[in-house]
C-alpha cells in the first residue's frame, strides 16, 4: 500500500511539474555531460555545470549563459531538490534526471534508488545574488530540509 501512495504522489508532483520522471531535454543547442560530476565548474558551449563540490562557493558567468546544477537525490522516497531563493537576473529553464547507477537502475522492472536531479538557469542579465535549492518532500511543509545547497552567482555583460 505504501508503494501505491508514494507512486501515486510522484505522480502527482509529476504533472505539477515539480517532479519529471523522464526528465526534461536540455534547452536548445545544449547537451548535458554525461559525467557532471566530473566536469563541476568547467565551461563548455556556454553551460558552467556545478554540483555538490560547489556548494557555498561562488560561480561568474556571462549574460546569455548556462548554469546547470546537479545533484544527487532520492525521487523515489519523495526527496527532490526546490528553488528556495533564486535571482532575478537567473531565469529558471528546463529540468533533467538520470539514474545513479544506470547499469542496474535501467534494467526492466527496477524501482528505487538516488538520482541525479538537475535544474539549468539562464542567466539573462547582469547581477550578483545567492542561488539556494533544498532537499525536501514538498508536500511535508512543517519538516525542515533533508540538505541545503547555495552558490553565490556573478553575472557580467
Amino acid at each position: 500500500m505504501m508503494r501505491v501512495l508514494v507512486l501515486a504522489g510522484m505522480i502527482s508532483l509529476s504533472g505539477c511539474g515539480v517532479f519529471n520522471f523522464g526528465g526534461a531535454p536540455a534547452p536548445a543547442g545544449e547537451t548535458v555531460k554525461p559525467d557532471a560530476d566530473a566536469a563541476e565548474s568547467e565551461k563548455a558551449d556556454g553551460v558552467v555545470n556545478a554540483g555538490k563540490d560547489m556548494n557555498g562557493k561562488a560561480v561568474t558567468l556571462k549574460t546569455g549563459e548556462t548554469l546547470f546544477v546537479e545533484l544527487q537525490s532520492i525521487p523515489t522516497a519523495g526527496y527532490v531538490w526546490v528553488v528556495k531563493t533564486q535571482p532575478a537576473f537567473l531565469e529558471l529553464g528546463g529540468e533533467t534526471q538520470r539514474p545513479t547507477n544506470p547499469e542496474v537502475q535501467n534494467q526492466p522492472g527496477f524501482t528505487g534508488g538516488n538520482h541525479y536531479l538537475g535544474t539549468y538557469f539562464k542567466a539573462v542579465a547582469p547581477g550578483t545574488g545567492k542561488l539556494e535549492l533544498i532537499e525536501t518532500r514538498p508536500w511535508e511543509t512543517d519538516e525542515p530540509p533533508m540538505d541545503t545547497w547555495s552558490l553565490d552567482v556573478t553575472v557580467t555583460e
